[in-house]
């Protein structure tokens, strides 16, 4: 008999083939189809589900899922969270927490030109970890700017720095792509490379790549089936740039409120 609707986030989902996973807030993976969903979520959002036998192979898998629109219950008065408090939960939660009033005044003072002005926490923070490279170490804070890396196991050697003691795939060669004659349109949809990696139990696979949000996909994955609670999560930048916290599900559903998720476009084969 399929239980009550229970609390999870997407941490996976690969919408060309309509299936993903699901970690609910007791710390269990279930798969989902995309045909159980109301709405289809996005990768990153919160969503109820309600959990049953798998029909095939075994297990539990979600039955239905729909989207969970407020992930903490608050009052139909209550405000958006300010910056401080915004600041305050991600310090509930063991992150950026050297960042002090001090420290606040001097990055206001250097980074933001001696006022915050629009600055976003996401501005905020990104600008904290750039100032040490032991915060985001310590934090698990990934940053790319817009370009693709040219060096992708440089990519995955920071990625395993962020996530001590996990199996990750191993990268056995990178070719990029030969630089594309079709118009800018058309060239911007084509991958960056071909990445072929061995995976923690040996196998081996290739994969296209087209951003960094790929490869993220498939660290994400393999850390899914070697039963590791941890995920990178993607951060909506406002820009062009790639930005992730290493979480499990259930500090990522308490920090909800605060760190803006998103779901960055991915284009993995």
């Amino acid at each position: 008999m399929a239980d009550d609707l229970l609390i999870g986030l997407v941490t996976t989902f690969r919408r060309e083939q309509g299936f993903g996973v699901i970690t609910l807030e007791d710390g269990r993976d279930v798969k989902f189809d995309a045909s159980a969903c109301k709405t289809v979520p996005d990768e990153g959002a919160l969503v109820l589900a309600r959990v049953g036998p798998a029909r095939w192979g075994g297990g539990l898998k979600a039955l239905h899922v729909e989207l969970h629109d407020a992930p903490i219950p608050v009052t139909a008065a209550a405000a958006q969270p300010t910056l401080d408090q915004q600041l305050a939960m991600l310090q509930g939660e063991h992150l950026v927490g050297a960042l002090s009033e001090h420290v606040m005044a001097q990055l206001v003072a250097d980074v933001f030109g001696g006022q915050l002005g629009d600055a976003t926490l996401i501005d905020v923070i990104d600008a904290f970890y750039a100032q040490d490279d032991a915060r985001p170490r310590h934090d698990g804070y990934l940053r790319h700017g817009p370009s693709f890396p040219h060096d992708v196991a440089a990519v995955l050697a920071k990625i395993a720095t962020l996530v001590p003691n996990a199996s990750l795939p191993h990268q056995l060669a990178w070719t990029r792509a030969a630089p594309s004659q079709q118009p800018a349109e058309a060239s911007a949809k084509e991958p960056a490379g071909t990445l072929h990696v061995r995976l923690p139990d040996g196998s081996e696979r290739t994969l296209d790549v087209g951003s960094l949000d790929d490869i993220v996909f498939l660290v994400n994955s393999t850390l899914l089936a070697a039963g590791d609670p941890r995920r990178l999560y993607s951060l909506d930048t406002g820009g062009d740039w790639h930005a992730y916290f290493v979480l499990t599900a259930d500090r990522a559903r308490r920090l909800a409120n605060a760190l803006p998720f998103a779901t960055p476009p991915r284009a993995v084969h």
